[in-house]
Order: structure tokens, then C-alpha cells, then sequence
């Protein structure tokens, strides 16, 4: 999957629009050739239901003032409340004034800076979600590539020439919007959602609130470069917090915990998308990445895209370094959890800011000459040498235009290869993961890019009804049948919370019970206590400190008795429930029996008088398992 999706908090509103070119509408090979003043990427597109409901037809550009109202304040563009709005601003703004004042020669950036910290730092729920999909190398190579032959031909007055490659880049921009469109519209079905009722309080672990389809009103922003200037096609997508409930039209904040579910399923189906259309309109081909993440362009190699990913190797190197002075601290090397908490450190790190607007025609020419004089290969070579066409130009039809189709046979090793990345990665995953290694799996063959996300959805449905390898379903099923009133559009009933629904392969369950047999067994293998330490890395001698300080702890309490305290702190805090109850008990005796006594120490059940400790003795204790 040569498409990386990542989904992200957002509380600054100003951030977007400093890259984005104000002036009058330019052609897509026009935001390469030449920045205005006041910009030099494209302007915004909204997109879905929930926009068009506010007003915003599908694809319409994005104005300053009714983006601030939807994403700052929550409102309509005719001032109507939409929600509540963004809690905890008065206290934002009293921490930016504090954080201000210790700074007063603060910069325009780090006053930016600084607002985002003070609303973090209050709590504010966040104002829009970013979920940001970022194109391979490859990809934003061939887009530039393009874009440069129409720079040339328009600074050589080729009229002709400068129309030909201008039209061929504003196709390689519709090939992206309508990628992303159809990953959102994925995203719209399986991700939007509202919460409505009371869901503080659980029944037997599960929420008691209802769960309704909502209509998400999303802004997408196409950019080209990266924070270093490289080349790096992306599309931040914001969503707002804010969307319309289905059933009332209401509007509430979106459920943004199932986001992160499908993220992944996004990112493989805008991928298979704009690879089958580029397929089919160029005649690509396709190589398998190194790392088994989806595919690369074959004709653009691995040392031209690491001469544009200077950020890849600037946080590869400062991970380096961190994972050294890790192991040198702990004398072993990171697990895969502690990696990936160094490599956002690095990310941060080494992240440059981006100071106002990106003179693209300046960087297109600076691209240029970097690949002439590092590989001594013309930037506007590179998209007619890998395109498939005798005439050195690309033809209006070429591949994939007879409906190529995969066999049955690509489809069953696709799907097998899936289900076998997902059970490797996780002991039990989703739907969404399935389609996730669908899109690394699924080769690119230049098929109708509008089945692709169909084709994607239907397979995975396949894959997991056990058509290609025995998979069970690992969610208990209702224990009544849901009438039809409280059943969404899902088939699950209201009280559900949408996805999530996990799976596990019939082999993965069989090799489970097999460890846990193995270990319950009288002659399992045993870890010593010394071997335990060695291998976890545990420090023993802290390890006892902090149980000789604990213990010592736990004697002064019992020493002082339940209804006792230390000198001093009877004004600092007030009278626990167990303090409460035992002044009730000493007036009269029989309060409070047959209840749970709330009490220091040890949980203990009956009454005040006659405890009950619960030890693995007591039938209240659970025994665990080993899974």
C-alpha cells in the first residue's frame, strides 16, 4: 500500500491557511509554474453529507469565514448553534496569556505555538480531526514530473506543449480527489456516527447510550510538499467535530473513538484507486516495496525517492541515536512499543516549521536541478520514461481500457495473504484490517477504479464467511432478537457500538488452546525467579525498596487504626466514607450490615463487624486464565 493514512487532533485553525493561494482560481499546473503573494497551494474542497446539509455543495471551495464558524465556533454559516460549542476556551485563553507573558518577545510562529499548548493544556475538546493521506515517492515524483514538462513548455512559449501536459496534470489531480472521495465514502459509512443517551453507566459491560449514523461535514486540502520543501503529495482532510445525527437531525459531536478502526481500510482504498486509475490511463507498472507495504512505480527507484525524503532521513537518523542511548541506559534493545514512542519523539524533533506560504514555481525548479546534479536524470524525463507508450506521449487510452479483471485464483491468494498479515500483526482483528492487507495484497492490473472499493468491502466480507481459510467470529451473539426499530443500517442493534466486531483464524484459536493446555500441565516448563528478572529487564533491588516502603506504609496505617489520622491533616482533606461510617458505628452498632465496608486496607466484603477477606479461598475471587 504506497498510501500512509494518519489521523491527528486539531486546535489550530490558522495552520492550513498559510500555504493556501488566495488569489483567483489557477489550473492545476498553474499552482507549479507560478505562487501569488499570498500562497501557493490549492484551495480547499468540503466534502460530504454533512456539508452539503450546511450548504456546501460537494467539491465547492472553502471560504476563511464560514471555516471558522463550522470549525471554531460550531455554528452554521447563517450563525445557527450546531452542538454545543468547544468547551473550555476562557480557561485556553487565561493559559495563553500566562504562557505570553513569560515570553513577550515572542514570534508570530511561537504565539501560534503557544495558543495550540494553552489549549491542550485546558482540555479543550479538539476543534477537527486531521486525518492526513500522504501518496508514495513514486507517485509525487511522476506528479512532479509532470508538472515540470508543463513549466518548461509554458517559460519556452510552447503553447501546444503547456496545454498538453497541464490537462495531464489537472487528470493525475481529478485520479486523487476522486481517490479520496471514495476512501471517505467508506469512511462516512463505517465511521460516522453519533452518541445519544446516557453512556456513563454500563449493564454488563456495555454502554447503556445509543449509537445513530451521523453526516460528517469534512474540508480537504490537496498540498505537494513536504515540511523539509521535498516533493510529497498529500491531502489533509479535516473533519469537523460536529455532525448531523440521521435519525433527528440533530447535531452532536461525532463518535471519534471508532475513527482510528479505519484508518488503514482508508488508506488501502484510496491507494488501489488512484494506482488501477494511473494503471489504466498510463500504463504503469507496479513493483512490491521492500518492506511489503504496497507498491512502488517501476522505473523510479529506491535511490531517487531517497534523494526527495530528506525527512525520512532526518528522523531515521535522530531514531538511530535514540535507540543507541536506550540500550546503552538499559542494556537491551527497545521493544516495538518503546521504538515507536522514540520515533514520535524524533518525528517532533526533527519537524520544521512551515513559515507562511511555499513559492511552488522556486521549489519545482530547485527539485529539478537537485535530481540533475545528484543522478545527473532530468526531473522532466522521469514520467514519459516509465509510462508505456511508443510515441513518448501518453495516450488517451492505453492500459486496463478492455476492463481488466483479476482471476479467481489472484483474488483466493490475495485474500489468504490478508487474512495471514492480520493474524500475524494481531491476535484478533477487524473487518477494517482485512481490507487494510487487502490493499498491500491486491495486485495492480488497471481495473475500473470505481469497483475497487466494492471489490475491497466484498472480499474482505468473503474472506471472513471462511471462504478462503476457517476464521471465527469472536462476538457473542445477541442474546434476544433485536427488533427492528432499534436496528441501524449495519444489521447491529442501536445499543452497539458501531465496528469493532473481532476475528481470529480457526489455527490461531487451536494454537492458543494448545499453550494454555501445555501450561496448566503439572511438568510445563518453569522460569525461575532470576530468569524472569534477566529476561524482563525487572531491577530487583528498586523492586524491594518499593516493597519495604509500602510495607512500612501499610504497618503505621494499621498501627493508627481505621478511624484514625496523622496530626495535621484532618484540615486538609475531608472525612473519607470509612471515617464517616465508623462514627455511625460507634453510635449504633447494626448500621450499616449486609454492606460493603469502604474502609482502608484490604477490599473486604459483609459488614463492618464481621469481615470477609477476599482471598483465593472465597468463591468472589476469580481465578486467571491463561490465554
Amino acid at each position: 500500500m504506497a498510501v500512509v493514512a494518519t489521523l491527528s487532533k486539531g486546535y489550530d485553525l490558522d495552520y492550513i491557511w498559510k500555504q493556501v493561494d488566495r488569489s483567483p482560481v489557477k489550473d492545476a499546473a498553474g499552482y507549479y509554474i507560478q505562487a501569488s503573494e499570498s500562497g501557493g497551494e490549492p484551495p480547499g474542497r468540503w466534502w460530504g453529507p454533512g456539508a452539503k446539509a450546511l450548504g456546501f455543495e460537494p467539491g465547492q471551495t472553502v471560504e476563511r469565514m464560514p471555516y471558522d464558524l463550522l470549525f471554531g465556533e460550531r455554528k452554521a454559516p447563517d450563525g445557527t448553534r450546531l452542538g454545543r460549542s468547544p468547551d473550555g476556551r476562557r480557561k485556553a485563553a487565561d493559559l495563553y496569556a500566562q504562557l505570553l507573558a513569560a515570553e513577550p518577545h515572542a514570534t508570530a510562529e511561537r504565539k501560534r505555538e503557544l495558543r495550540t499548548e494553552a489549549v491542550r493544556r485546558a482540555r479543550q475538546s479538539p476543534l477537527f480531526f486531521d486525518l492526513t493521506i500522504s501518496f508514495s515517492k513514486s507517485i509525487s515524483i511522476f506528479h512532479a514530473s509532470l508538472g515540470e514538462n508543463a513549466r518548461l513548455a509554458r517559460q519556452d512559449g510552447d503553447r501546444e506543449g503547456d496545454e498538453y501536459w497541464s490537462d495531464l496534470v489537472d487528470e493525475v489531480d481529478d485520479m486523487i480527489w476522486e481517490a479520496v472521495h471514495a476512501g471517505f465514502a467508506y469512511f462516512q459509512r463505517e465511521a460516522g456516527y453519533t452518541r445519544t443517551g446516557s453512556h456513563n453507566t454500563r449493564v454488563h459491560g456495555r454502554e447503556t447510550g445509543q449509537w445513530h449514523e451521523a453526516d460528517l461535514a469534512v474540508a480537504h486540502w490537496l498540498q505537494h510538499t513536504s515540511r523539509d520543501g521535498d516533493m510529497q503529495l498529500h491531502v489533509h482532510s479535516q473533519i469537523a467535530h460536529v455532525a448531523r445525527t440521521a435519525t433527528d437531525g440533530k447535531w452532536r459531536a461525532p463518535d471519534s473513538l471508532g475513527y482510528n478502526e479505519h484508518i488503514g481500510a482508508v488508506a488501502a482504498i484510496v491507494s488501489q484507486h488512484l494506482e488501477e486509475a494511473l494503471t489504466a490511463r498510463f500504463g504503469l507498472e507496479w513493483t512490491a516495496r521492500d518492506d511489503g507495504h504496497g507498491f512502488e512505480i517501476k522505473g523510479i527507484d529506491g535511490e531517487m525517492m531517497r534523494a526527495f525524503s530528506s525527512r525520512r532521513a532526518s528522523i531515521t537518523a535522530d531514531l538511530r541515536g535514540r535507540a543507541a542511548r536506550f540500550e546503552q541506559r538499559y542494556g537491551r534493545a527497545p521493544s516495538q512499543r518503546e521504538l515507536a514512542h522514540l520515533a514520535q519523539a524524533s518525528n517532533f524533533k526533527t519537524r520544521n516549521p512551515k513559515h507562511g506560504a511555499l513559492d511552488l514555481g522556486q521549489a519545482h525548479a530547485g527539485w529539478a536541478d537537485k535530481l540533475a546534479r545528484t543522478l545527473g536524470v532530468s526531473l522532466a524525463s522521469v514520467a514519459p520514461s516509465v509510462w508505456h507508450s511508443q510515441s513518448g506521449r501518453a495516450d488517451p487510452r492505453t492500459h486496463g481500457a478492455d476492463g481488466t479483471v483479476l482471476t479467481e485464483l489472484e483474488l483466493s491468494r490475495a485474500a489468504q495473504k490478508a487474512i495471514a498479515l492480520a493474524q500475524q500483526e494481531k491476535s484478533a482483528w477487524t473487518r477494517a484490517d482485512v481490507i487494510k492487507y487487502l490493499g498491500r495484497a491486491l495486485p495492480r492490473s488497471g481495473m475500473d477504479p470505481a469497483a475497487v472499493a466494492v471489490l475491497l468491502e466484498d472480499l474482505a466480507d468473503r474472506a471472513l464467511a471462511s471462504e478462503f481459510d476457517p476464521v471465527t467470529c469472536l462476538e457473542a451473539p445477541e442474546p434476544a432478537e433485536v427488533p427492528a426499530s432499534l436496528l441501524r443500517a449495519d444489521g447491529r442493534s442501536v445499543y452497539q457500538r458501531h465496528g469493532g466486531t473481532r476475528y481470529a483464524t480457526c489455527a490461531q484459536l487451536a494454537m492458543e488452546e494448545r499453550m494454555a493446555a501445555q501450561a496448566r500441565a503439572d511438568d510445563a516448563p518453569r522460569v525461575t525467579r532470576s530468569q524472569a528478572v534477566r529476561e524482563l529487564g525487572a531491577d530487583l533491588a528498586r523492586r524491594a525498596r518499593r516493597a519495604r516502603r509500602a510495607g512500612y506504609a501499610h504497618r503505621q496505617r494499621a498501627a493508627r487504626g481505621p478511624g484514625r489520622r496523622r496530626a495535621g491533616r484532618a484540615d486538609r482533606r475531608p472525612a473519607r466514607v470509612s471515617d464517616q461510617r465508623s462514627s455511625r458505628s460507634r453510635e449504633d452498632p447494626g448500621a450499616g450490615r449486609g454492606r460493603p465496608y469502604l474502609g482502608r486496607g484490604r477490599a473486604r466484603t459483609g459488614d463492618r463487624h464481621n469481615p470477609v477477606p477476599v482471598g483465593p479461598q472465597h468463591p468472589g475471587r476469580r481465578s486467571a486464565g491463561v490465554l
